[in-house]
């Protein structure tokens, strides 16, 4: 056991058994009596011991010293050790048994859990690595097909050849994000994402945005508008993080928008903050499916039916790097209508500035 965990552990059984012997003086003092409420809270605090420590040891210590607690200073005589009397003999048997067994039954219903959410995060493993997998497969079958094309001569011409190169590199893109989607989730999963923060001007920021997506989105065949509110917007952010998230909604936007359509970007002061809008007109989200698309691998059915490549994970993704800029993340969708992606994100105070 590391001695940093044995001294947490130690702290917490001292904490929950001081906790225990304040509240029966408590009682105690109100009520005028304590008899059978003491085992009842000190009961209680070797099961808080039992919930926070690890192993089985603290809870059998934490039974320990309830009993003597209880028999030195809530039994007769009041402030000694008497294990003579039969009647505090049998108490304190039957509370150091009742004792042992919550604590062993909960620290064993701990370790259940435990064991599984580490057999849930092996099928969330095992379920992104079969994700990535069959996603990969498509892009890498069209690039060496189209490579091959190249080589066979099939693409004679310049215009042609071109052509192809540009088909190539759009799924080396696709690649790209999945594979940075599968990086990414593991650094979520562990808590271990790197941030970070500045203070970032958003109007430039978002501009510079605009443009980048405004070129995306016209190669995909659809027409795209920003309504960029004009005026000093300051947020604490991480560019990079923050690019990420809009990024994968403008994404989205163009993978289950419309063919043809229009995606709309704006951004707007609302109530101390700054809210991002993204939205397009295609077929929408179903009800049941939008309780769940921030959910690690779920795909919504219009994403699950066709040919778009994805892991599931990026809207799981952006939560993540939202809540950790205290801001906030939804959708609102209507089939058939389209689905509107927004990011709430709170502006940071002009007397809080360096």
């Amino acid at each position: 056991m590391k001695k940093s965990t044995w001294y947490r552990d130690l702290l917490v059984m001292l904490a929950a058994l001081c906790v225990a012997g304040v509240a029966v003086v408590w009682v105690q003092r109100i009520t005028g009596r304590i008899d059978g409420v003491a085992m009842l809270i000190f009961m209680l605090a070797v099961f808080v011991t039992s919930m926070y420590t690890d192993g089985y040891l603290w809870g059998v210590l934490a039974s320990l010293a309830s009993v003597l607690a209880v028999n030195f200073a809530f039994f007769t005589p009041y402030f000694a050790f008497n294990f003579t009397l039969p009647e505090n003999l049998f108490s304190g048997l039957v509370m150091l048994a009742v004792s042992i067994m919550t604590s062993t039954l909960t620290t064993r219903v701990k370790k259940q859990e435990q064991l599984r959410m580490e057999t849930e995060r092996e099928k969330m493993r095992a379920n992104l690595l079969r994700a990535v997998s069959h996603d990969l497969r498509t892009p890498i079958t069209a690039i060496k097909g189209y490579v091959e094309g190249i080589q066979d001569g099939i693409a004679a011409t310049p215009e042609k050849q071109q052509h192809y190169l540009d088909i190539v590199y759009n799924k080396t893109m696709v690649m790209e994000k999945l594979v940075r989607n599968m990086s990414d989730f593991s650094e979520y999963e562990l808590g271990r994402m790197q941030y970070h923060f500045e203070y970032v001007d958003m109007l430039p920021f978002l501009q510079d945005l605009a443009e980048e997506y405004q070129d995306d989105v016209q190669q995909s065949g659809m027409t795209f508008q920003a309504e960029l509110s004009k005026g000093s917007y300051t947020v604490t952010a991480d560019r990079g993080k923050l690019k990420r998230v809009l990024d994968n909604l403008v994404s989205n936007a163009v993978k289950y928008g419309k063919p043809g359509g229009e995606i709309h970007f704006s951004a707007e002061e609302y109530e101390g903050g700054l809210v991002l809008q993204v939205t397009d007109n295609g077929k929408g989200i179903s009800p049941q499916a939008l309780h769940h698309v921030f959910d690690s691998f779920f795909r919504a059915d219009a994403a699950r039916t066709s040919s778009v490549p994805g892991s599931g994970l990026g809207l799981a993704i952006c939560r993540s790097i939202v809540d950790s800029h205290h801001g906030k993340i939804w959708l609102t969708s209507e089939e058939g209508e389209g689905t509107r992606a927004f990011v709430y994100l709170p502006l940071q105070k002009e007397e809080g500035m360096a």
